[in-house]
């Protein structure tokens, strides 16, 4: 009996071998199949909403357009305050100015209206001297005229600076207040523009007739006495005929110191009112 078991031991020698080794073998854990499918889909369920892959709901969407349009228009509205600010800022910088130009226009106003009513009243002496009966002497005619000569001036010295850049460069459009802007126009285009146009009128008619005149009866060196004391005037080649053009040449020129005082008047008036209205307007002083 000994005998066989041992045989049979020898004749199944791997049995044994096989028996042991399957105890070592180590089976791979997670295999299966059903469960890796479900944490694939787990992993998908979980990934970032911003992955390139994410699909966006229409809310989102919505909400990033509201987001940007919202962006836009408000820097829509800051650009325009912006550009308001800096055209408030303009405005009140061109006011000033405007208002120093009318303050040099008062001052003129104010002398030259003066000095037509002065030559008004030259005139009227002048005009006394001529026709008077007893006759007038070549003295007082010197006299009476070279009074008229001293208040005879012109040019119109009207500061217009401000207002023509304004107008030539679009910058009247920055003042709001559409009766300011009639009243600037008014006074510069209508206004000053008449007297003027005036004023050329009167320096060609000074040239062509007064001047002519003087250099025709008149010494040059009696209007200047060297030593301050009275001369004896004589003018040149005078007669009936030759007061009489004086007299009409000085009767014209006083009708223009008339034209002129019609003009400046109602321009005084607006530019007056105008300093009003831009103080008011812009708080100015």
């Amino acid at each position: 009996m000994t005998d066989n078991t041992d045989d049979e031991h020898l004749d199944n020698p791997t049995n044994t071998q096989s028996e042991n080794s399957s105890d070592q073998i180590i089976l791979p854990t997670n295999t299966d199949p059903i469960n890796q499918i479900q944490e694939t889909e787990n992993m998908e369920v979980h990934k970032h909403p911003h992955h390139v892959t994410h699909k966006k709901k229409w809310g989102e969407y919505l909400l990033e357009f509201l987001m940007l349009f919202l962006a836009v228009f408000l820097g829509f509205i800051a650009e325009n305050q912006r550009e308001h600010i800096v055209e408030h800022q303009r405005e009140k910088k061109f006011a000033r100015r405007l208002l120093s130009d009318l303050r040099q226009d008062s001052l003129f106003f104010e002398t030259r209206i003066q000095l037509l009513e002065k030559r008004q009243q030259a005139h009227e002496q002048f005009l006394k001297i001529m026709t008077n009966p007893a006759g007038a002497t070549d003295s007082a005619v010197n006299r009476g005229f070279v009074r008229i000569l001293l208040l005879t001036k012109t040019s119109n010295d009207f500061t217009t600076a401000t207002y023509n850049q304004m107008k030539t460069s679009g910058s009247l459009r920055y003042i709001d207040n559409d009766n300011l802007t009639t009243s600037l126009q008014q006074y510069y285009d209508v206004l000053l523009a008449k007297t003027s146009r005036d004023a050329e009128g009167a320096d060609k008619f000074f040239t062509d007739y007064i001047i002519s005149y003087m250099t025709k009866h008149f010494r040059f060196q009696d209007f200047k006495p060297s030593d301050g004391s009275s001369l004896h005037i004589k003018l040149l080649n005078r007669s009936a005929q030759s007061d009489q053009e004086l007299i009409n040449i000085m009767g014209v020129w006083a009708a223009n110191c008339d034209t002129q005082l019609d003009l400046q008047r109602p321009a005084q008036k607006q530019m007056l009112e105008l300093i009003k209205l831009i103080k008011k307007e812009y708080h100015l002083e």
